[in-house]
């Protein structure tokens, strides 16, 4: 008959604890084997995608402090100094217009006989 001892300390190895009871799938046979095989990989799986799920989380955690702490400031400097260069902008537009109303009205007067 066929020992599988060393398949069930295999899957006794868990992460989780409990482990799985590899007699209730033996009596199967091979299907059964098989199932557990699919079983305890399938744990693995599982225990690995949680694991990157929570290094990601914690990634996206550090990139939110990131922007809060350096890109949110940044961007409202750089939104106070395009307000004032637009301010700026503006006021050389009022100075030109009214250089040029100045220079307008002159040649207006004194073209005039």
């Amino acid at each position: 008959m066929w020992n599988a001892d060393w398949m069930v300390g295999l899957f006794s190895m868990d992460a989780g604890g409990g482990g799985l009871d590899i007699t209730v799938f033996a009596q199967y046979g091979i299907l059964g084997i098989i199932a557990a095989m699919l079983i305890f990989f399938a744990r693995g799986a599982h225990q690995r995608e949680r694991d990157r799920a929570d290094r990601m989380e914690a990634e996206n955690r550090r990139l939110n402090e990131l922007i809060l702490d350096r890109v949110i400031p940044a961007l409202t400097s750089a939104t106070k100094a395009a307000e004032e260069s637009a301010e700026l902008l503006a006021a050389m537009q009022r100075e030109r217009e009214l250089a040029h109303f100045i220079r307008q009205q002159r040649g207006v007067e004194g073209g005039s006989p």
